[in-house]
């Protein structure tokens, strides 16, 4: 009899021990999978007491994940008067996340490189020149830098043996004036706008820079129709280049007021420039390649209504995720978000899900800084993931910290 009841207690032993690796393995399981997807890193501006800036003047970079943590990575305060003028005109172009790094600048002066995982400073270098653009090409974990005079790349460096010197290398690679860098993926190419038009400075061309023969081409002009420079050219809001280097999309718009922004997509291997004006314009920059032919953005402005002929957009008052089948042409509209969300921004993350923020980052109404949601939409569910006090002005899926 005692031998049976050892037996039994042994065996529900066992069983214990099995049932607690399975709930073990679980927890394990389901920790590492949503640290995998729901990282965002984001830059949130608050608010201050001076009424004549469009936004707050201190800047926080924060990394937030789907387990509570939220981590600070810099903070800064702008002081200069030509800084924060600067800071209010698409913020969003001071910073960019990597999957281990993010890029910024607080003065415009230097380009500074914090390590997610330690939250520590790894890279800090001053310009001569004033920084207009910072972006990234994720694979690569390399960072392009638009100046007033040129354009850097950021990358980095294996060390030899016990070298003390620095982990990234900054190097010039094409003089002159740029906006809006993208890298491609195989760190080939350099798609952006470019301001060198002595009769209108302002006028932007739309370029392709070959790193690897240092060569440039000019992909488009900066004149729209036949009116002279002075009176109306092209402006550039964004950039983007497809991970096989056959597409590269521009929003863009004239410089005429209000701007009726649209895209331009370019066939770099075949030369074929595409203009679709009619069914993206009220396109919110920036956009996202899904895939190598496919481009999502956001489309609609609320605060349009008082402007134009808008017809040949469908819903074109509320803001919500579209797709842009470059080949075809055809426009498909993500209709699984409630109509009672305007989205902004979204990010097409690894996990086949759509990230996106539901306030207007570029609001026309001066001064007010509004507190911002962001959302999933995975499996035709939209979820609040975070609610973030104060306004984002930058923010990215980062999805393979562990």
């Amino acid at each position: 009899m005692r031998l049976d009841n050892k037996v039994a207690i042994k065996k529900l032993l066992f069983a214990g021990l099995i049932l607690f690796a399975i709930v073990l393995i679980g927890f394990v399981y389901a920790y590492f999978l949503q640290s995998d997807i729901e990282k965002i890193g984001y830059v949130r501006v608050f608010n201050n007491k001076n009424q004549d800036l469009l936004y707050g003047r201190e800047f926080e970079g924060r990394l937030v994940d789907s387990r509570g943590n939220d981590h600070l990575l810099f903070k800064f305060k702008t002081t200069d008067a030509e800084v924060d003028k600067n800071f209010t005109l698409f913020p969003r172009r001071f910073f960019a996340w990597g999957k281990n790094y993010v890029a910024y600048t607080q003065n415009l002066k230097e380009v500074i490189l914090i390590d997610y995982k330690t939250r520590k400073e790894v890279f800090r270098q001053g310009l001569n020149e004033r920084i207009e653009f910072i972006n990234v090409n994720r694979e690569k974990e390399e960072f392009v830098i638009a100046t007033e005079k040129a354009l850097y790349v950021l990358k980095y460096q294996k060390k030899q043996g016990n070298e003390k010197k620095s982990l990234f290398i900054l190097e010039r690679v094409a003089e002159g004036k740029f906006c809006w860098p993208s890298l491609s993926c195989d760190s080939r190419y350099i798609v952006c706008g470019e301001n060198n038009n002595k009769e209108n400075y302002s006028a932007t061309s739309f370029v392709l820079i070959d790193l690897q023969s240092n060569t440039k081409k000019k992909i488009f002009s900066e004149k729209i129709g036949n009116l002279p420079l002075t009176q109306d050219y092209r402006l550039i809001f964004s950039t983007a280049i497809s991970d096989d280097n056959k597409w590269a999309v521009i929003s863009t718009s004239s410089s005429a007021s209000p701007p009726y922004v649209y895209l331009v997509a370019v066939n770099l291997k075949s030369g074929a420039v595409r203009e679709f004006s009619k069914n993206t314009g009220l396109c919110n920059s920036p956009g996202f390649f899904i895939s190598n032919d496919k481009y999502m953005f956001a489309q609609g402005e609320p605060e349009y209504k008082g402007f134009g002929d808008y017809s040949s957009i469908i819903d074109p008052f509320r803001s919500k995720p579209v797709i842009l089948d470059l080949n075809t042409g055809k426009l498909e509209i993500v209709n699984d978000v409630p109509k009672d969300i305007n989205a902004y921004w979204p990010i097409y993350g690894n996990n086949k899900a759509i990230y996106f923020i539901d306030r207007n980052y570029q609001s026309f109404v001066p001064n007010k800084i509004f507190d911002t949601n962001i959302y999933r939409l995975k499996n035709k569910k939209v979820e609040l993931l975070f609610q973030i006090k104060g306004g984002i002005v930058s923010y990215d899926v980062i999805s393979s910290i562990h």
